[in-house]
């Protein structure tokens, strides 16, 4: 394992780091002002990357180095307040930053799966190494995007397989669905229409808390323990969370989670956990927590940058 550092223990400070990139003009202005500036707005080039309605990327720069950003449930394109600082910090860096749309994306999440999405996003890269004579492609996953991270990286092969990830915000949906009430109600139900052959038939809208059309076989995917999506909750042993992320052992692998995220498990400890999960994931990963951010880091969006960046520097000169 590369190492394990929590928040902002390992200097030099943010401002630091920025001005030693060649963003001098981040310290001139307002954390509020500069966010806005970079987030409001992006430009660049809208590609189609494969046949369906949904195969669209956007990708700001014209490097030979990719950032892909893959949002969490419901996302979509600038899934985050960080997507246009972050485009705008690792341009300077040499990398351009692209967004895509997937089958998954908005509300298309519970009709779909992690190896579709897995599948798509290989197309991505494909195209990108192709098309674009991408050489290096990092995929930076946001929340359930993170599992999209792991699994493309279980799956693909050759040019389709990514050079290597971040996963920012890596929690259990499953430990977050099991603090409502009615978790058990509806797992039974989609257990239930599991067996009785009906994997694909659609649960009650009020079982998904964005109200997304769900199959029963992708509602378990997401919140029943040992689901496909099932890679970050604390209650797995070691041994099963490296059943589960063992395989990134050859990746330069970075995990950002946030101290206050409001989606894990009340009273999980994010240093130990990130701890774990790096450990897991082998001797090319490493844990950052970002002191005091929430699961989007909104208000943290230089933080992930500066994160981000360094150890895009580190891996990636």
């Amino acid at each position: 394992m590369d190492g394990f550092y929590v928040g902002g223990s390992s200097p030099p400070l943010p401002s630091q780091l920025f001005h030693n990139w060649g963003l001098e003009s981040i310290e001139s202005v307002s954390e509020v002002s500069w966010m806005q500036k970079r987030a409001a707005t992006m430009e660049g080039t809208l590609l189609r990357y494969g046949s369906g309605s949904c195969h669209v990327a956007f990708t700001s720069g014209k490097h030979l180095r990719h950032v892909l950003v893959v949002g969490g449930l419901t996302d979509g394109l600038m899934a985050t307040r960080y997507v246009g600082p972050l485009a705008a910090a690792v341009d300077r860096c040499g990398w351009c930053l692209t967004q895509t749309l997937l089958s998954s994306s908005h509300h298309g999440y519970g009709t779909s799966s992690l190896d579709r999405d897995a599948e798509e996003l290989s197309m991505l890269l494909h195209h990108l190494r192709k098309e674009r004579m991408a050489n290096e492609v990092v995929v930076v996953g946001h929340s359930t995007g993170c599992q999209d991270a792991v699994r493309l990286a279980a799956v693909a092969v050759g040019d389709g397989r990514p050079d290597g990830l971040v996963l920012q915000a890596p929690v259990s949906d499953r430990e977050c669905f099991e603090q409502r009430e009615d978790a058990q109600e509806f797992l039974q139900l989609a257990r239930e229409r599991m067996e009785q052959g009906e994997e694909e038939a659609i649960m009650p809208r009020e079982a998904d808390a964005c109200g997304a059309p769900m199959t029963a076989k992708r509602f378990l995917s997401l919140y029943d323990k040992g689901g496909d999506d099932d890679m970050f909750s604390s209650d797995l042993t070691d041994e099963e969370l490296e059943e589960r992320l063992g395989h990134l052992d050859d990746l330069p692998t970075l995990m950002v989670l946030s101290e206050k995220d409001e989606f894990v498990k009340p009273g999980l400890d994010a240093a130990e956990h990130g701890a774990r999960l790096a450990s897991a994931a082998g001797r090319r990963s490493r844990a950052e927590v970002i002191q005091g951010g929430d699961h989007s880091l909104k208000d943290h969006t230089r933080n992930l940058v500066d994160v981000v960046v360094r150890w895009l520097n580190w891996h990636f000169p």
